[in-house]
């Protein structure tokens, strides 16, 4: 977005004709109205009464020449030729156009003069001011130039040019000024609108943020009571109230990583998420996320297997690279039928070491696919509605992964399996 200028009388004035490629297109559109109407209008003057001393000949020609000209300017012309040099170049030649009707008819003492006033407007109110000057003192040239060749007096045809002239600078002022001063007031409520949607976002960030960590401590404590009941009182419970206590124990596992995952997007969101970069050897890290994923995997009957015997390290932050490899595997395993199988494979790319995370689940629909790295998507039909989950996790992912310096992407086919992969800086041992 343009900035704003200072709020000096001039301001519309230079101000005027800054708009966006798509709004300076319409005004485009409007030029080739303005170029038919001059047609039209051309015709309905050689039929009324007064146009019979008119060089109507002339006149015919040059409106059927006006004609051609804007149906190759702008329906044959490829559209990508589009733009203010063009609009330019299409105000010069319609303004040429315009001295040969002003030359044809009475010339600076006729009322054909006021073509010229027409044809600066669209310039003066679109147009950089540089290319409105050219436009101007082409007109001016074009309004004195017919002075000298007009039939009369040489000192009223004079007199009659100046005249026109001074008018046509009061014209193109007021209509440059009026045309700036509509184009500032929308960018400033833009800009007042703008601001309060940027006001409101940082609230309900720094809302989440305050809810979350306001949460996490009890959060935490329902945990650990929970992990005390467990190792002090297990022998005591009977088969319902077991059950009960090991719901309650993944419930507050889960509550426990949607805070984690919202305090991560309102730190990302905020540009306050701390990367703490070290060099980290992949084995051990990929090893510890398999062993804390190995029960939920054991429950389904899905092998968890490590690839890649080279030891290989990388620059990263050690914890982030566990979350991410937590999220990329504990999806895997989500989203893989019984029996299936997630494979973590690491690999050398370049400079970067590359982890694979391979599944043969559920994969992904594309239209699933264009959408899979934003906030709150969950991929949705009747093979995952039973994976539970709040479409945070791949969101975060992404957002780790390149502030770690790296890239990540994925490959997948339905009912074949997916492939997530990332790189990383590697560090060369």
């Amino acid at each position: 977005m343009d900035q704003l200028p200072g709020s000096n009388i001039l301001s519309p004035f230079f101000f005027a004709g800054k708009l966006e490629e798509e709004k300076f297109k319409r005004f485009e559109r409007l030029a080739e109205l303005f170029t038919w109407l001059a047609v039209i209008l051309g015709l309905l003057i050689l039929q009324l009464p007064f146009a019979q001393d008119l060089n109507k000949q002339a006149i015919y020609i040059i409106d059927a020449a006006i004609g051609v000209y804007a149906l190759v300017w702008y329906r044959l012309i490829p559209k990508k030729f589009s733009g203010r040099l063009k609009m330019l170049a299409s105000n010069l030649i319609t303004i040429t156009f315009i001295a040969f009707i002003v030359h044809n008819t009475s010339g600076v003492q006729g009322y054909l003069i006021f073509l010229y006033f027409l044809a600066i407007l669209s310039s003066a109110m679109t147009q950089p001011i540089a290319y409105m000057l050219i436009t101007v003192l082409y007109v001016e040239f074009l309004i004195f130039l017919e002075a000298f060749l007009t039939a009369g007096a040489f000192e009223v045809n004079i007199s009659l040019a100046v005249l026109h002239s001074w008018a046509l600078l009061l014209v193109v002022f007021f209509a440059r000024f009026n045309a700036g001063e509509a184009s500032l007031l929308k960018k400033r409520q833009e800009e007042v609108i703008l601001g309060r949607e940027r006001a409101l976002g940082e609230l309900k960030d720094e809302f989440v943020y305050i809810i979350s960590h306001e949460l996490k401590q009890p959060a935490t404590a329902i945990k650990g009571y929970l992990a005390t009941l467990f190792s002090k009182y297990s022998d005591s419970f009977n088969t319902d109230t077991r059950e009960i206590i090991e719901l309650t124990n993944v419930n507050s596992g889960r509550l426990s990583k949607l805070l984690d995952d919202l305090l991560d997007i309102s730190q990302i969101q905020k540009g306050s998420l701390k990367i703490k970069m070290t060099d980290v050897s992949l084995r051990p890290v990929i090893s510890e996320v398999l062993s804390s994923l190995l029960l939920e995997a054991q429950n389904k009957r899905i092998s968890l297997v490590q690839k890649g015997a080279e030891e290989m390290a990388a620059k990263a932050d050690a914890d982030r690279l566990k979350e991410v490899l937590t999220n990329l595997v504990g999806n895997a395993v989500k989203y893989t039928p019984e029996g299936g199988k997630v494979i973590v494979e690491v690999k050398k790319e370049g400079g970067f070491s590359k982890i694979l995370v391979s599944d043969n689940g559920v994969g992904i629909s594309e239209g699933d696919q264009k959408h899979l790295f934003e906030k709150f998507y969950r991929v949705e039909n009747e093979k995952t509605e039973a994976v539970k989950g709040s479409g945070l996790g791949l969101f975060i992912t992404k957002q780790l992964v390149e502030k770690m310096g790296g890239q990540i992407g994925f490959t997948s086919n339905v009912g074949e399996g997916t492939t997530f992969y990332f790189t990383l800086p590697r560090y060369r041992w």
